[in-house]
Formats: structure tokens, sequence, C-alpha cells
């Protein structure tokens, strides 16, 4: 089969899944913390493998290009085509990736000529050689559903293959650390009774002390702008139990 555009594919998934978390705006960056806390969550290093094209239903239009670039072929058919493939995992960061199988959609324009083109504007191409980071759960029913994805991009890695995957790792610990304080957070504020908050806030005070190490230092920003927020509530919340439980130990005596 012939190689997609990375960001071509990553576009029609976030069309045909709103869930998918992706680099936009220049960001590479992607939030995907809210989905760490599903039973049987993965995230890995890896590539599709075993890619399968189901039945295509043709759509009434479509476009060739995207952001700025968007061409018109006259006589350029348009397809909704599900896909499903596999996932050669090369580096396992949280789960067990077994029998993986992403089911999504993407979009197939077939030209005058018969040349079948699935992109909008730019980007690297898919292909087998090449790593993207994937972050995936298991569907209700069978397959798996893709949360986010990052493709790896040499441009945007001049170490190579291995400092994307350094890259990648140190973007799972900043989105579970974001996971391990939103928990933490509200494990506080729901706190039933004293004791349980008591037992909260030093769970709370234990991940404030306990800071990640992060593998590349231009990713250190990444704490600071995902997670210092966070940290700062965090802090509040102790300050203000704190200060409570002093004024009714002054009223007590």
């Amino acid at each position: 089969m012939r190689p997609i555009p990375f960001v071509v594919l990553l576009s029609l998934l976030a069309h045909a899944h709103a869930q998918v978390a992706l680099p936009t705006g220049g960001q590479r960056f992607v939030d995907f913390s809210a989905h760490l806390a599903h039973p049987g969550v993965c995230v890995v290093v890896g590539t599709l493998d075993g890619w399968k094209e189901g039945k295509r239903e043709r759509l009434a239009d479509g476009q060739l290009g995207g952001g700025g670039a968007v061409a018109s072929v006259s006589g350029t058919q348009f397809f909704k085509v599900q896909v499903t493939a596999g996932v050669k995992v090369r580096t396992t960061f949280v789960g067990k990736p077994t029998d993986v199988k992403l089911q999504f959609e993407v979009q197939l324009a077939r030209l005058p000529d018969g040349k079948e083109r699935r992109q909008i504007a730019g980007g690297a191409e898919l292909a087998d050689d090449q790593l993207a980071l994937f972050v995936f759960t298991p569907a209700k029913k069978k397959g798996h559903v893709l949360c986010a994805a990052v493709p790896y991009d040499p441009k945007e890695e001049k170490g190579g293959e291995a400092a994307f995957v350094d890259s990648m790792r140190d973007y799972y610990v900043v989105n579970q650390r974001m996971a391990d304080l939103v928990r933490a957070l509200d494990g506080f504020d729901k706190a039933p009774d004293d004791a349980a908050k008591k037992a909260a806030a030093v769970a709370l005070r234990e991940l404030l002390d306990k800071k990640p190490e992060l593998k590349v230092g231009k990713n250190d920003g990444l704490l600071t702008m995902h997670c210092g927020p966070l940290e700062a509530r965090a802090q509040k919340r102790l300050a203000d139990a704190a200060a409570a439980d002093a004024a009714k130990a002054g009223d007590g005596k």
C-alpha cells in the first residue's frame, strides 16, 4: 500500500474520532492525561502494521490539500473508508499492547487518472520505518480506540529515533503527572470525613514532593506549563487546610 502522509492520517483520524489528541499549531506536545485513567490504556512508540481497508462509501464531496492550500481537480471522486491496523510496538511506556487492532476512518480521493490520494497539506509520510507515539484504549466491543498520536519528525528530533523515544517518554511522564495531580486533588476535595481528608493531604504532599525527571532538557518547560497550575492549586489546598486546622486548634484553647 502506498504510504500516507502522517499529518493527513492524523487529521482524518481526528475527524473520525473527536477524542483523538493531535499536535496542533506547531505544538507537538499533546494532552492525553484524561485517558490514562482508562483500564487497559496503552502508551507506546511504534508503527502501524497490517493496514486493511474495508468497503468504500462514496462521499458527495471532499477536498485535496488543506491548511490554506486546497486544490480542486475536476472529476475527482471521494470516499469514506474504514481501516483496521495493528501496531508494531518498539517501546511501551504503560499497558500491555497485545493483539492491537486500531479501527478508524479515512477519506480517500480517486483522481481522474485513477491514482488515489489520502492527503491534505504537507507532512511526513507514514512508512513502515517511521515512528509515532500512539495512545489507545480497548473499544467497548472489539478492537482499540486511538486516543492520541504524535509522529516522528526528523526535523524536530535532531538526535534521530532514539531522541524521539526519549521525548515521547517525557510526554508520557508529563501527562502521567497531570493525571496523578488531578486524581489526588479530586481525592482531597471529595474526602468524606476528617480522617480521609488528612490521608488525602498526606498523599497530595508526597506527590508534590516527588518531582519527575525528564530525559530531554528542552521538555522541562512542559512540566511548568502543564503541571504548574495543578501544583499551585494543590499547594493552595494544603495551605488552606493547614490554616483551617490552626484556626480550629486556636478555638479549642
